[in-house]
């Protein structure tokens, strides 16, 4: 991984600040080697300082990027303009020698040059090249299964693709990838890949950027998303401080707006006061509910099963196919009772019925590689189902037939005498009372009714 020099930009320490506290906090525990550097300015923006005098930009930028350079270390930002102006920079002094000839004699007026060694990355390039999804995912802690996010590139991220060359300019897919790292579901939408409308601020065209902000949260809505998840302060203000103004104007709006290194934080482990979330302008609380509710879950899973072996398992699945049963019964799957207990969908697993279907035939624990199969996973959600009271009537049938027994079935008498065999020995029920009174009584999953008599025929 290389040594990287933060880059935070304008508006992200200015008006956005928990976009550096969380991207300090998942870098620091994510190990990535990034640290501050002083005498950076602006980037500067495009869309107003280019436009003012391209040297302007051209000289402003390539005194930034000197910057890096003399420190040893490559720009890393979690701003799409600031990446999209840096990395611009660099690609055209790169491509044009004479220019960056020319740029060095003004630079070598304020004892600095720039050799153009170094590089620029945004903070999803350290995510997704130097960690990757997969290891991503090996880190989580609390996995988002079951959250529905829809994801926001953003224009300056992708686009111009000659400059970025950081994904495909209208398909791109690693944001989508390390949201699916997490656990949850990148929510398609028809608007996906179109511009925020922030920009229109500049220009005093308020009721448009309304009308953008609004029209690709109400596509975001209307596919069911739990939050919106982006990388750019501009997007994060027009998202979270846009809909907050929509809200007061009595918009039924409610989506809340996450920047991605925020949600790996959760995922990891990290608290919302940690990650600055409550700083956000439209309210997260209802999504981190939820998320509190699944990790509640999760650790309470981790008490009971070996995390890390469940979710191999969950992954795996590979005995799916051996278990007797599930080819007898195609509605029956062992491997999504599994990977729903490595969401942290504790309860529905322990209410469902298929979890009873699972006959402990041992077949999928002599082909398992870890030795940590579907079979002595299910089992232990059995005892926990049977301790909740939520086995099947037959299970608890039984279950109370030895509490008071010590068996599961009476002798039949008059079989017995038909087949010339005496009378069964008697069960040693006291004893066995006496050796289990200490023992936690298991409840019943259901009321069991008495037993019926027992015909002689």
């Amino acid at each position: 991984m290389a040594a990287y020099a933060y880059f935070w930009g304008c508006y992200i320490p200015g008006r956005l600040p928990f976009m550096e506290k969380s991207t300090r906090a998942v870098f620091e525990r994510l190990h990535v080697d990034a640290v501050d550097v002083q005498g950076l300015t602006c980037c500067p923006e495009k869309t107003m300082i280019r436009n003012m005098s391209h040297r302007v930009w051209l000289l402003t930028a390539a005194r930034n990027l000197a910057v890096a350079e003399e420190a040893g270390r490559f720009f890393v930002t979690p701003c799409t303009g600031c990446f999209s102006t840096l990395k611009g920079a660099q690609v055209e002094l790169y491509a044009n020698p004479g220019l960056l000839e020319e740029v060095n004699r003004e630079l070598s007026r304020i004892g600095r040059s720039y050799a153009g060694t170094g590089d620029v990355v945004h903070v999803l390039d350290v995510l997704y090249q130097d960690l990757g999804p997969g290891e991503l995912r090996n880190r989580i802690v609390y996995p988002m299964s079951g959250m529905r996010v829809a994801v926001h590139y953003g224009c300056h991220l992708l686009r111009p693709r000659d400059e970025l060359l950081f994904d495909d300019p209208f398909w791109p897919t690693k944001l989508d990838e390390l949201v699916a790292a997490l656990g949850a579901e990148s929510v398609p939408y028809p608007s996906k890949m179109e511009c925020c409308g922030n920009l229109l601020l500049r220009a005093g065209e308020e009721e448009t950027a309304q009308a953008m902000c609004r029209g690709k949260l109400r596509d975001m809505v209307d596919q069911q998303a739990d939050a919106v998840v982006l990388v750019c302060p501009s997007c994060m203000m027009q998202y979270d401080n846009m809909q907050r103004v929509l809200q007061r104007s009595g918009e039924d709006l409610h989506l809340p707006v996450f920047y991605y290194p925020e949600l790996l934080g959760l995922a990891l482990g990290m608290e919302p006061e940690e990650l600055g979330i409550e700083r956000h302008r439209v309210d997260a609380a209802p999504f981190l509910e939820r998320w509190r509710r699944r990790r509640e879950s999760i650790d309470l899973i981790q008490r009971h099963w070996d995390y890390r072996l469940l979710r191999a398992c969950a992954e795996c699945g590979a005995c799916g196919d051996d278990c007797p049963v599930a080819r007898a019964d195609p509605t029956f799957d062992p491997n999504a009772l599994v990977r729903a207990l490595a969401a942290g969908e504790l309860e529905a697993v322990l209410r469902s019925p298929d979890l009873w279907k699972c006959v402990e035939c041992y077949t999928c624990a002599e082909l398992c590689p870890n030795k940590y199969d579907q079979m002595t996973i299910l089992r232990q959600a059995k005892t926990m189902a049977i301790a909740r009271g939520f086995a099947p009537s037959p299970a608890a049938e039984g279950m109370r037939a030895f509490r008071e027994r010590g068996q599961l079935t009476e002798a039949s008498v008059a079989q017995r005498r038909r087949l010339g065999l005496p009378p069964a020995p008697e069960a040693a029920v006291e004893e066995l009372r006496a050796l289990l009174e200490s023992e936690e009584e298991v409840p019943p999953g259901a009321p069991a009714a008495e037993p019926e008599e027992r015909s002689d025929e």
